[in-house]
């Protein structure tokens, strides 16, 4: 991560709080129509894959929003329909029957059949494990997104989808199971009881557009809408995304390398926009409009504040209570989240730049999180404190004041990895790793001031090296924080804690 902390500490304060603009997409697909930000159209669909040439952080085995018009388009009539009904007082309309299938006419067109308990899947690809397990994966998922969104297992035992996987859109189109008047997509789309998909370039990727689109068809027939675009779209990534090995599906999973995840490309949206200075706060991730999600990073974002929001303790509650509110107009329903965190809204913002300015594949938001605390006037004798290595910043307990100098020494031994085996390290770090341009494992501190706003910059994205001893002139009143310097990503296989005297 050392390049993206360069970019960091060269623009520090033009960093999350700048509006930022969408990175381009990826090259499409010769086949797929072309898109056409038509004003007023949201298709929900989904981005390219992104291209696995990315570069990675080292690891340790080497060195005012818009009002809902996007719901009065050609791509959502059924959900216009559905609102119109709500407001008059009506039931909602339901989705029309699937068109007749001449399964003699798809066969003779080269496109076969595959039957699962909530998918029904017709392709042209032909026959191989990764293809015919999908009717599999996907059942599998129905009952973790019925869990995730409170819905009784019950309503979803009759809940069928049909899909369609194309190589090749021709025969779909002749055989009328690509409708003319489908909106233009670029790899999936959902659409009633229907998704369409393109095939992708890795088994890992495909899996994730059926997922992802089935996320959607899921939220608006179980819940009956999906909310504004950023929680829509980040509600289908976060349990889009997954992980599948020996028949066992797990969704909402934290890809840990990206190996796992070949052409999903994430991780990648995130830190390339935050080292181009392009980074969003959660502010501009919520003002997403209609036709963000027409271009590649605001998926990246979107699955970003959606993990984020889940994954973090501090915000998981309140996250998950949105599905009661997916009725409401965008601003509404944004405002919903911030006013139920209102008391720790502060600490939010300041968590999610940490999280943004060292996204990686396995990053650990549990450890990574930010241990709170306020501080007291250092006593005359000093004070001695204990920081755990397995976590991120720690708060020391005690307040320093502007200009006055303090002394900080630090012992113990303590481990930063396991493999191949354990690294046992001190508070000066070890040099044959380094992290951010410093020795891995070694102290950090800094000073939070209290009265973070959403035009601040983090105290901790900008530390100082500690060591086993420094003397510090406190630049603000405030509060000492210390950590190690270690990857929010490579936090778990740490242990042991380093003794910290302050006088």
């Amino acid at each position: 991560m050392d390049y993206y902390r360069e970019c960091l500490r060269s623009a520090l304060l033009g960093i999350l709080v700048a509006c930022g603009g969408c990175g381009g997409s990826s090259e499409r697909r010769a086949e797929a129509p072309q898109p056409q930000a038509a004003v007023g159209a949201k298709p929900a669909s989904e981005p390219p894959a992104v291209s696995e040439s990315e570069s990675q952080a080292p690891k340790k085995s080497e060195a005012d929003a818009p009002k809902r018009e996007w719901r009065r388009s050609l791509a959502d009539l059924l959900q216009q329909t559905d609102e119109e009904s709500r407001a008059e007082g009506e039931a909602p309309f339901a989705a029309p029957p699937l068109p007749d299938i001449d399964e003699s006419r798809l066969a003779a067109a080269g496109i076969r059949k595959l039957e699962g308990t909530h998918l029904t899947l017709y392709t042209d690809l032909p026959p191989q494990p990764a293809i015919d397990e999908l009717p599999q994966v996907f059942d599998l998922a129905v009952p973790q997104w019925s869990a995730y969104f409170g819905v009784d297992p019950e309503d979803t035992e009759d809940w069928r989808l049909r899909g369609y996987l194309m190589e090749r859109k021709e025969p779909f189109a002749a055989t009328g199971l690509l409708p003319g008047d489908l909106p233009p997509f670029l790899h999936g789309f959902n659409r009633g009881h229907e998704v369409w998909l393109y095939e992708q370039p890795s088994d890992y990727y495909r899996r994730h557009l059926l997922l992802h689109e089935g996320v959607h068809g899921f939220m608006k027939s179980h819940l009956g809408d999906a909310g504004p675009p950023w929680y829509m779209e980040g509600m289908a990534e976060l349990l889009g995304t997954h992980r599948w090995e020996d028949g066992m599906l797990t969704l909402g999973w934290f890809p840990q390398t990206r190996e796992e995840a070949p052409m999903w490309g994430r991780v990648k949206i995130v830190q390339d926009d935050f080292a181009a200075n392009r980074g969003l706060s959660l502010g501009k991730v919520f003002e997403m409009g209609p036709q963000a999600h027409l271009e590649l990073a605001p998926y990246g974002w979107s699955w970003a504040a959606a993990a984020f929001f889940d994954g973090h303790s501090r915000t998981r509650e309140a996250f998950r209570s949105l599905k009661e509110h997916v009725h409401r107009d965008e601003p509404e329903f944004s405002a919903r989240l911030r006013e139920s965190l209102a008391a720790e809204w502060p600490k939010v913002m300041e968590e999610w730049q940490l999280f943004v300015a060292n996204i990686d594949y396995g990053y650990d938001l549990a450890r990574a999180a930010v241990v709170y605390g306020p501080g007291s006037p250092l006593p005359p004798e000093g004070t001695t404190i204990t920081l755990a290595a397995d976590r991120g910043w720690q708060s020391s307990g005690v307040e320093v004041e502007e200009g006055r100098s303090y002394t900080i020494s630090a012992s113990g031994r303590y481990t930063v990895a396991q493999t191949p085996q354990p690294w046992w390290c001190e508070p000066n770090g070890v040099t044959i790793r380094y992290h951010d341009g410093l020795p891995l494992g070694m102290l950090l501190g800094t000073v939070r001031a209290e009265g973070f706003t959403d035009g601040s910059v983090s105290a901790f994205l900008n530390p100082g090296a500690i060591g086993l001893g420094r003397t510090i002139r406190a630049p603000a009143t405030g509060v000492l924080y210390f950590r190690i310097n270690d990857s929010p990503a490579e936090l778990a296989d740490n242990g042991g804690a380093l003794t910290i005297h302050i006088h």
